[in-house]
């Protein structure tokens, strides 16, 4: 098993045999319950949750924080994402529900109560903008996003258009720009000294793979898209604009016609939103393109 060969693992295997097995059991089985799928063989949410554990275990050694804790916090940091077998059940937050189950799990695991309630505070301030501001969840927070970019982020983000039915016009049309406005800005999202020295490097390599990617799309399908920046207005509480990206083709491949692009910002439960609202000028055709704005950038 390639993950006995994470650091990780085997530093949390000598706090507690057994504990990252039962965190995976748990998070592959409410995975499977959600997708109804039955065949044995790790999720994706599972593959995530370990890289983001093994990068936050090694950002934490840097930044002189609790390694285990850090590795611990980050596999939990998603395990609320498919509670009951449903996604995001009766709208309860999934860093709540993580919480819970991290607290279940390692006091079962005979953690010390100090450690639980370490990684406990981290999951529940991880994604809330009003949490007090956590070392742990800091560098989760930044792991997280690491594992999103560069070249292994670049193939996740095509696994994930292929689990969820996306070709490769709609991937790239309608979540690419995610994608592209995130690695513009990704050394200024970290929130720690070591993960902005690595961030730098990945946002060069995710935006140079994907302008590549689109040119050589335009050569083997003939579909041209462009890369179209705007800066649009923040609507929370913070002033400011936030520039964003989106990959938009030149004309329309049902008429020819071009696309008009319609740009709003809102304050969403969880984050300011991009809410932009694409129609073809000549037939109408409609696409609706919504993601959470960069923290920073």
């Amino acid at each position: 098993m390639l993950l006995k060969q994470q650091e990780f693992y085997r530093s949390l295997t000598a706090l507690s045999p057994g504990l990252v097995e039962r965190i995976r059991r748990t998070i592959e089985d409410a995975e499977k319950k959600f997708s109804g799928k039955k065949e044995s063989g790790g999720g994706f949410l599972w593959e995530h949750s370990v890289l983001v554990a093994a990068q936050s275990f090694r950002l934490a050694t840097v930044e002189k924080e609790s390694a285990d804790l850090a590795a611990l916090t980050a596999l939990f940091h998603d395990s609320g994402k498919f509670a009951g077998g449903r996604y995001h059940a009766d709208d309860k937050p999934e860093e709540e529900e993580a919480a819970r189950l991290a607290r279940e799990l390692l006091e079962e695991a005979g953690l010390k109560m100090a450690g639980i309630g370490h990684v406990v505070r981290a999951l529940r301030s991880l994604y809330n903008p009003g949490a007090r501001r956590n070392r742990l969840a800091d560098i989760v927070h930044d792991a997280d996003f690491l594992s999103k970019f560069g070249y292994l982020g670049v193939a996740n983000f095509f696994v994930k258009s292929t689990l969820r039915g996306r070709n490769l016009e709609s991937a790239v049309m309608e979540y690419l720009g995610k994608e592209l406005t995130y690695a513009a800005v990704l050394p200024a999202n970290m929130r720690t000294a070591a993960a902005r020295r690595l961030a730098a490097k990945k946002s060069a390599d995710t935006l140079r793979f994907y302008r590549a990617f689109l040119d050589e799309l335009k050569d083997a399908h003939g579909t041209d898209f462009r890369i179209r920046t705007a800066d649009v207005r923040r609507p929370g509480a913070r002033a400011g604009r936030a520039r964003i990206s989106l990959a938009l083709p030149v004309s329309c491949g049902a008429c020819g016609g071009k696309w008009e692009a319609d740009l709003r910002t809102e304050k969403g439960l969880k984050c300011e939103r991009l809410e932009a609202s694409l129609c073809c000028g000549a037939c109408g055709d409609k696409r609706t393109i919504s993601f959470c704005l960069p923290e920073m950038g």
